[in-house]
């Protein structure tokens, strides 16, 4: 038995607080939720019916197609960047996530969540995840909240020694120089759970 995408209830989209979009087997747009309306400055009238790359620079169509496919046809979820042009016309690097969605064990169409990411990336790219120990991800979350060294070590009961050394080893695993450079190559990887996709901004009006 073969199910459609409008036969699937995706209502459940509407309640996620991070940009969420619906689309069937061709890619083309089903839902969008408030947030994805906020972020991409279109609303879910205007998406209906367009394709998901539409947003894209044509060098990135490729690699994201490519994943959609992934999603599709072999039900893998994927995780990866890329870069899309907002409603100013602006480059912006975005996570997307593409999530196989079924219905009776068939795959009928496929969510796409998105994050931000600190700045546009020169090149679109499949997300690789670094292997941090328990400890490492333990520190990451507090230093990514704010806490100082001697706080961390203060939280976890070990020496302030401790904590530079486990921060210089994550810092190593991550290719970073410094603690907001980790913080925003952990993001990336998916090691921190990573921020909503931000609405466009508005562009500067000029002073008088």
């Amino acid at each position: 038995m073969s199910t459609a995408i409008g036969e699937v209830d995706v209502s459940f989209v509407d309640s996620l607080v991070i940009p969420a979009t619906v689309h069937d087997l061709q890619g083309h747009f089903v839902h969008v939720n408030a947030a994805a309306e906020r972020a991409s400055g279109r609303s879910n009238a205007w998406w209906l019916g367009r394709h998901f790359t539409e947003p894209l620079p044509p060098e990135a169509r490729k690699v994201v197609e490519a994943q959609f496919r992934r999603a599709v046809e072999l039900g893998e979820p994927t995780d990866f960047e890329t870069e899309f042009l907002d409603t100013q016309g602006r480059l912006r690097g975005v996570r997307l996530q593409h999530l196989p969605l079924a219905s009776h064990g068939t795959i009928v169409g496929v969510l796409i969540l998105a994050f931000g990411v600190s700045q546009p990336i020169h090149k679109p790219s499949v997300v690789q995840r670094e292997s941090l120990t328990p400890r490492q991800t333990e520190i990451l979350g507090l230093i990514a909240s704010g806490a100082s060294t001697s706080e961390v070590a203060a939280q976890l009961a070990v020496s302030t020694e401790t904590v530079r050394n486990h921060v210089r080893s994550l810092m190593h695993k991550l290719q970073a120089h410094t603690r907001p450079e980790a913080i925003a190559a952990a993001r990336r990887l998916g090691l921190l759970a990573p921020s909503g996709l931000e609405p466009p901004r508005e562009p500067q009006q000029p002073q008088d």
